[in-house]
């Protein structure tokens, strides 16, 4: 007998995450500054795929025609909560990029995950199908743009790069850079902002 086909939503969520990364500032620049070293790309893959795997491993499953599909009934019970998956990241962050995040993007990136995860477990207003490409498009928006980082180490996004909500400044004060690299003193965290997809805007910093 064959093994079941991959849960649809398992495939959506991967690709989802995969979407969500590609949207976090941190990481991108941590990649693209070698912070990882050579494998630094891979070792984005591999954080992609742990987290994949983590949700896949531990979620429950109905199965029928040789389809298993993941019980929409315990999507409001996802296989990790939001101190874990924060947790994850910002080891992750720490051991294999060396850096701190101390932006306050964490939580609001596992918050994201886990809306992700509900979404297309169990959907309401859209389709599994149309919440992950939304997450696609703004994903390869933020390639096509970027994100830079200061010559001093500090990470600064080229305009237009971030989720802008409609009420910011079409310019960004050349003093404003999300604060995505290891620091000593506390900051002053920021209340999360939701764009028109319902996913969190990443705020951006302003340095002291």
């Amino acid at each position: 007998m064959s093994d079941p086909a991959p849960s649809p939503q398992i495939l959506h969520f991967a690709r989802g995450v995969v979407a969500l990364l590609d949207l976090w500032p941190a990481l991108t620049i941590a990649v693209r500054e070698g912070w990882g070293g050579h494998e630094s790309a891979d070792k984005k893959t591999w954080l992609a795929s742990e987290l994949i795997d983590a949700f896949e491993s531990r979620a429950d499953y109905t199965e029928a025609d040789g389809v298993r599909t993941v019980d929409a009934s315990n999507a409001a019970d996802p296989p990790l909560d939001i101190d874990q998956l924060a947790d994850l990241l910002t080891q992750v962050m720490s051991d294999e990029f060396d850096a701190a995040i101390e932006d306050g993007s964490v939580e609001p990136l596992s918050a994201d995950i886990l809306r992700l995860w509900r979404d297309v477990v169990a959907p309401s207003a859209r389709t599994p199908e149309e919440t992950v490409a939304a997450l696609e498009r703004k994903a390869a928006e933020v390639t096509r743009t970027g994100v830079s980082a200061t010559s001093g180490g500090g990470p600064q996004e080229e305009d237009g790069s971030d989720w802008e909500s409609e009420d910011d400044d079409d310019e960004m004060d050349e003093d404003e850079a999300p604060q995505l690299v290891p620091a000593e003193q506390p900051r002053q965290r920021q209340e999360p902002v939701v764009d028109e997809d319902g996913f969190t805007v990443v705020q951006k910093g302003r340095r002291r």
